[in-house]
């Protein structure tokens, strides 16, 4: 990761607004691109004039927004193909597929938005929402309000720290990866636990 850290970090400082834009998409695709660094890197170079925040602002929100968009159509489009031919060999059937979708339609938004703060966790929701053909315009919104509210977090955070924006950008980035293997493990609890009572009542 070293090696990709120093080449995000020198095409930003060399590149800005187009290497911030195409950085993010590919990183929201799955792609192993330090988001978190590199927009608190933008920040920095917001505080020492290289960047304005304004421009920084829309830039990183576009990008974000556009990598996670990209990831519902692709998730939209050939999950389900997928799921298919890989079914069997997960232990995953039609009827699981569909429970599985259905629960994510229910309570699953509430962590589009949220998702974003969460490394690995994001690209999860954002393919599984295509997955399970959650309403585009409606994820569109959400998605949009998390790139937002992800992009003034940690440009803001970048700004105020200066010159020690690497050093608490990566033990941040130790603590929410963590949290999005917290945030799968009870979202799996929730999961199996309302299908064993649906089933139940079922029965």
């Amino acid at each position: 990761m070293r090696g990709i850290e120093q080449y995000v970090i020198y095409a930003i400082y060399h590149h800005s607004y187009l290497a911030l834009f195409s950085f993010l998409s590919l990183g929201m695709l799955g792609l192993p691109v330090p988001d978190e660094l590199l927009m608190a890197f933008s920040g920095f170079l917001i505080s020492i004039g290289r960047m304005t925040l304004a421009k920084t602002l829309l830039v990183s929100s576009l990008g974000s927004f556009a990598g996670v968009n990209l990831s519902y159509w692709l998730g939209r489009i050939l999950g389900p193909p997928l799921f298919e031919r890989l079914g069997p060999y997960l232990h995953l059937n039609a009827q699981k597929l569909n429970r599985a979708e259905d629960w994510f339609l229910r309570f699953g938004l509430k962590t589009v938005v949220a998702g974003y703060f969460f490394p690995g966790f994001r690209h999860f929701i954002a393919y599984f929402s295509g997955i399970s053909k959650l309403p585009y315009r409606l994820y569109a919104l959400l998605t949009g309000i998390g790139a937002v509210l992800w992009s003034i977090t940690f440009i803001s955070l970048g700004r105020m720290l200066g010159s020690h924006w690497k050093e608490i950008t990566i033990i941040l980035h130790h603590y929410l990866l963590r949290g999005s293997i917290l945030l799968g493990i009870v979202l799996l609890f929730i999961y199996l636990w309302t299908t064993k009572q649906t089933n139940t009542i079922n029965k």
